[in-house]
């Protein structure tokens, strides 16, 4: 006869303390990350008098003086329309070229790969700037200085890496007998590519899609060393209303909330796809 042993778990005297502390840390983490985020918002709906006051105002009429001031500001909405190109040129290109990428990492023999994986690693961890010093000169050769596609290229240095590292996570999760059972059936790489790992992964693609766009969109350093008028984007174009002796607080930050929106409501938007297509790369129990 065997005995047979049940082990249970039941939470100390100390759990519900130990959760409660874990909810207090949380919420403070949260609100320490979005204060400043407040802070922006409060001193953009305040008139220069108020935003300037000190000690600060935390009771105040709020007015939209400055935000009605960002439509009468060329350059910022210039630098707004630019940013909205360059950001979907550059996640059309590094999807086009990280899906048919990942797909012959993940499922074709190639030689090298280990060096491949070691190289997304280092482009990925490299800081921006680093790249437009030699690529200055290049660009001013080849017109590409000051362009929108320019500006998406040099993004690929960047975004490309993470994406291909991304989406080839995602290609794994698929069962390398679907690729097998398709080429019985005459199917070739393409078609096994877009017919078959394209649409089962396609919430993975989005979240990669929302990554990518989210950091083209705030990305200033490259876009400080490699433009100058033609192809600034919105992060420089915040940065127009600092005169020579003075700064347009209410108008900086302004400017500060409307280009963090369209990023934040996209991301919102994408909130599911990003959940669902972040979680196919889990390691399953």
């Amino acid at each position: 006869m065997t005995a047979r042993t049940t082990l249970h778990f039941h939470g100390g005297p100390g759990t519900g303390l130990s959760k409660a502390w874990a909810y207090v840390f949380t919420g403070a983490m949260v609100l320490f990350s979005l204060f400043p985020v407040y802070w922006v918002l409060t001193v953009s709906l305040k008139t220069r008098r108020d935003g300037l006051a000190s000690p600060p105002l935390w009771i105040f009429d709020p007015t939209t003086a400055n935000y009605l001031k960002l439509w009468g500001h060329e350059t910022f909405k210039y630098t707004f329309l630019n940013s909205v190109i360059i950001t979907a040129i550059g996640v059309a290109l590094s999807l086009a070229i990280a899906i048919p990428t990942a797909y012959a990492i993940v499922r074709m023999k190639i030689r090298g790969r280990n060096l491949v994986g070691v190289w997304l690693i280092l482009a990925y961890m490299l800081p921006e700037f680093l790249f437009v010093i030699p690529m200055f000169s290049l660009y001013q050769w080849t017109g590409l200085y000051d362009t929108h596609v320019g500006l998406a290229l040099m993004y690929q240095v960047h975004v490309l890496p993470l994406s291909i590292w991304l989406l080839s996570s995602f290609f794994r999760e698929i069962n390398p007998a679907i690729d097998e059972a398709a080429r019985i059936e005459g199917a070739s790489n393409w078609q096994i590519l877009t017919r078959i790992y394209v649409p089962c992964t396609l919430p993975g693609m989005a979240a990669t899609a929302v990554l990518n766009a989210i950091w083209i969109w705030n990305e200033l350093a490259i876009a400080l060393g490699l433009t100058f008028s033609r192809a600034q984007t919105v992060t420089l174009g915040v940065t127009s209303f600092r005169g020579y002796a003075a700064l347009d607080w209410g108008a900086m930050t302004a400017a500060s909330i409307v280009a963090i929106v369209p990023m934040l409501l996209f991301a919102v938007a994408a909130q599911k796809h990003i959940v669902k297509g972040l979680s196919l790369g889990a390691v399953k129990g």
